[in-house]
């Protein structure tokens, strides 16, 4: 998982990369399966997590 392998807790990838807290829950608990957009932005978070992070700072 993108978030565990960059060492940060939910609320902090979702402060950092701007996903809600709530939202980043129910995908990783499967409640809900994320849009396609979403999961390619989480595919460049893992590639790239400093640029992403100043991207939308």
């Amino acid at each position: 998982m993108t978030r565990t392998g960059l060492g940060l807790s939910q609320p902090e990838f979702a402060a950092r990369f701007h996903v809600p807290v709530g939202t980043l829950r129910d995908w990783e608990q499967a409640r809900v399966t994320p849009p396609d957009f979403a999961v390619a932005y989480v595919r460049v978070i893992a590639r790239h997590p400093d640029i992403v992070a100043e991207a939308v700072a």
